[in-house]
């Protein structure tokens, strides 16, 4: 079915890892789509809007501070003005600064109901220079969360390092972050590559990924491999039956408000009682979001779901979880 919301494309990455060439090969690329393009510079004149290619009116610039942190009012209006502007589009660019974190601008399109009902996220890019991120994800925070929060990777500068190296860049971010895709680019060239149109926040993506996302002991790092010690981690909880779904609510909200400093994304699968659809749930520090998917047919009902960030405390999350199951009744004879 042909998606009628505009999608939107968030590139994130740090100081001089390739978003903007990334931005121009992906308009250079998709010829067939007509871009608009809000690009975030801290500062009082804009330097990379100058060096990206095309139609200089499809470039909306925020100068006034980094949308990533003072974004409410300066974010929205841009894209209001975007919308009222004369300048027809079909696809959203958005790159952010490098010094960032990208989950206010995400949050953004999930929480703000009249921007909801226009756009859709199709997925958030992180761009990694090979060359220094194992630095970058030692001393800046920021480069960890943008990793924690992708639905893509792209490891540029791969040719400046070694094979044996990239395979173990890999597993450094899968370490932050099993989930998104990784690939190995040279001066952001995305030629072979799907970037577009993959709308990995949509309730079937999301359901997918949280179906094949494996449980076993989560994923924490070896702090013995290359990277020596981080803070972000991803885990993964499943809890057979029905939830109820006030009692899961009120909790995951006063969870996620309680813990927006360290939890950045959670997405996952819930059975509901007296639904016969799979509810979908989605959240970006406190924005939440519930989507029905699927029927659940004659599959056994279950709820899982998956959290990414800091000091994850398996133990009470799993408890305050099975504190949201529907308790059965029984009947005594």
């Amino acid at each position: 079915m042909k998606n009628t919301k505009i999608p939107v494309t968030i590139i994130t990455g740090f100081l001089g890892s390739g978003k903007t060439t990334l931005l121009n090969n992906i308009i250079k690329k998709y010829t067939d789509k007509t871009f608009a393009i809000i690009e975030n510079e801290c500062g009082d004149i804009g330097i990379d809007g100058e060096l990206i290619i095309g139609d200089k009116e499809s470039i909306f610039e925020l100068n006034n501070g980094c949308i990533c942190c003072s974004l409410q009012d300066g974010f929205v209006n841009t894209i209001n003005q975007l919308l009222n502007s004369s300048h027809q589009f079909n696809h959203l660019l958005i790159e952010t600064t490098g010094i960032a974190n990208p989950d206010s601008v995400i949050s953004t399109f999930i929480a703000t109901e009249e921007i909801q009902e226009k756009f859709t996220i199709d997925s958030v890019i992180c761009v990694a220079d090979a060359v220094n991120i194992e630095d970058f994800i030692n001393d800046q925070p920021e480069v960890r969360k943008q990793l924690a929060l992708a639905d893509i990777t792209l490891i540029n500068k791969a040719e400046s390092v070694q094979a044996s190296y990239l395979e173990q860049l890999h597993q450094l971010i899968a370490d932050i972050n099993p989930l998104p895709r990784l690939h190995n680019v040279s001066f952001s060239n995305i030629n072979e590559l799907n970037i577009l149109d993959n709308f990995y926040f949509t309730s079937q993506a999301i359901e997918q990924k949280t179906i094949d996302f494996p449980l076993a002991q989560g994923l924490r790092l070896d702090t013995n491999q290359l990277i020596g010690q981080h803070d972000i981690t991803t885990e993964g909880f499943m809890l057979p039956g029905n939830l109820d779904l006030e009692k899961f609510d009120s909790w995951i909200k006063g969870f996620l408000f309680f813990n927006s400093h360290v939890i950045f994304r959670v997405k996952g699968v819930l059975s509901i009682l007296n639904s016969d659809k799979k509810l979908i749930f989605q959240s970006i520090n406190t924005a939440c979001q519930l989507d029905y998917g699927k029927s659940w047919n004659q599959e056994k009902r279950f709820s899982k779901l998956i959290f990414i960030g800091k000091y994850i405390d398996r133990e009470m999350i799993e408890n305050s979880l099975k504190q949201t199951l529907v308790v059965e009744k029984t009947t005594v004879k």
